[in-house]
């Protein structure tokens, strides 16, 4: 008996790279996340920064920390449109940010 059932990839989004500067801007810096994007995964490139993942607003001393070559994936719309961040100290970090799509077809088993 042949089982045929739908499998659910995530596979880059054709123009969803992304260097995103994180400043001292007030209130954290965002995504700006490309249509049909479900997903991604950031990369610090230089300088630590704070996040949060819940739309507030991190402080220089306040969220969560990522260091430098620290990866963070991000799973859901809710995620991607909810992080804020923000440098830590003088000089400001740079995330390379790659986003991801749903894609789907049949698994044959």
């Amino acid at each position: 008996m042949t089982v045929v059932r739908q499998v659910v990839r995530l596979m880059p989004v054709t123009s969803g790279r992304q260097r995103l500067t994180v400043d001292a801007t007030v209130g954290g810096v965002s995504l700006t996340v490309p249509s049909g994007a479900i997903a991604a995964s950031l990369r610090l490139e230089t300088a630590q920064i704070r996040f949060t993942l819940d739309g507030s607003a991190p402080q220089s001393g306040s969220g969560r920390l990522m260091e430098v070559g620290e990866t963070l994936d991000l799973e859901s719309n809710e995620e991607l449109d909810a992080l804020k961040a923000i440098r830590t100290g003088g000089t400001s970090g740079v995330l390379d940010v790659e986003f991801f799509q749903e894609t789907s077809g049949p698994e044959v088993q």
